[in-house]
């Protein structure tokens, strides 16, 4: 499905293409680091969370980027910080 997935889908032009997948390193990702790989692939984003279960993952994320020989572009942490629209207090 992965490859009929990446394959056989008319992209067009395209300047980033977004995958969201769930944290592991599972076959899936394998599988869509392979075909990626043969399509030019130039990096990965890795975006995470601060909760330490999710840097976990996200560590285990970034050393299979390295086993499967694709350049970890950057790390992006999401939700680090909330300021409420209403009191402007701050929470992490």
């Amino acid at each position: 499905m992965i490859r009929q997935f990446l394959s056989d889908v008319d992209w067009g032009d395209l300047d980033y293409l977004l995958i969201d997948t769930p944290p592991g390193t599972s076959d899936e990702h394998l599988s869509a680091a392979q075909y990626l790989q043969g399509a030019g692939l130039s990096g990965a984003v890795v975006i995470t969370t601060p909760q330490e279960v999710a840097l976990l993952d996200v560590r285990k994320e970034i050393d299979f980027c390295r086993k499967v020989g694709i350049r970890v572009l950057g790390v992006v942490e999401n939700m680090s910080t909330f300021i409420c629209p209403s009191c402007k207090v701050s929470r992490c």
